[in-house]
């Protein structure tokens, strides 16, 4: 099976000096789900004999998440150069399209579900298109069924959906499966491993980017508070004043007794027709 991971470039966080207050960035690296999906696309090639290729669209930066995979066990590494960055308006479509265009006959990719820096989660969904493949979301758990690929997706209310995928597919899966822990020798073969870089093209498109500014939150607007006295408004504007279901506890019972307890709380909040 030739599995492919596609890792977004390294998300940048906002650090704060505990004694001046000063802002400084720092370089986070891959998030958990893209590392989850790194140790799926493993242990699928463990399984099936087969190859997995890890790639990333980006600046030279980026390599460092490809050496990374190369030392937990990727066959080869691939770099899209995106020397400029694409604009917000574009980002996910373009950065799709250029991994497409850089990949080769492949049987299954596998990617995080969002990136660090505010993702909306739609690469995954480009990429099924630009490959022409089929596609799962938010998968929690990945298994194999004879030749074919079962997915376990997370749906909404607490259920599961269990899908048996075709080839192509593209695959996006949440966090929750630890990275396995690369060797000594691998981590110093890996700094010294060949990376292929190839040219990236920005796509053409009809938007014309006028201006940009940071996300900023929404602002929300709340009535004043409405008490007679300062101690009063406080207690309104804190929120000690709203009425709350104060938690239960229930027990010891018996098993039969405890599921019962725990399916009418389901059935109360919804979870359970």
């Amino acid at each position: 099976m030739r599995i492919a991971v596609a890792l977004s470039r390294p998300w940048q966080g906002v650090e704060v000096d505990p004694l001046t207050g000063a802002l400084g960035t720092a370089h986070r690296g891959e998030t958990p789900a893209e590392h989850a999906a790194l140790e799926h696309a493993l242990r699928l090639a463990e399984l099936t004999g087969g190859s997995v290729h890890a790639i990333t669209a980006g600046p030279p930066e980026t390599e460092r998440g490809l050496r990374d995979a190369l030392a937990a066990g990727a066959d080869r590494a691939t770099r899209v150069d995106l020397d400029t960055p694409l604009n917000s308006l574009t980002h996910n479509g373009s950065a799709a399209g250029c991994l497409a265009r850089a990949l080769p006959e492949i049987d299954l990719v596998l990617c995080g579900d969002r990136s660090g820096d505010g993702g909306t989660g739609a690469t995954p969904a480009f990429l099924a298109a630009h490959l022409d493949a089929a596609q799962a979301l938010g998968v929690v758990h990945v298994e194999l069924d004879g030749g074919r690929v079962l997915v376990h997706r997370r749906l909404d209310g607490g259920g599961r959906e269990v899908l048996r995928m075709p080839r192509p597919a593209v695959i996006s899966v949440e966090g929750g499966l630890r990275l396995r822990r690369a060797a000594l020798p691998a981590v110093l073969a890996a700094q010294e491993a060949e990376i292929t870089v190839v040219p990236g093209s920005r796509p053409d498109t009809d938007v014309d980017v006028i201006s940009t500014r940071p996300r900023t939150p929404r602002a929300r607007a709340y009535p004043p508070p409405s008490g007679d006295t300062a101690h009063h408004r406080v207690l309104e504007l804190t929120g000690a004043l709203v009425d709350r279901t104060p938690p239960t506890v229930v027990g010891p019972l018996d098993p039969a007794e405890a599921a019962d307890e725990l399916l009418g709380y389901l059935r109360r909040h919804g979870y359970r027709g």
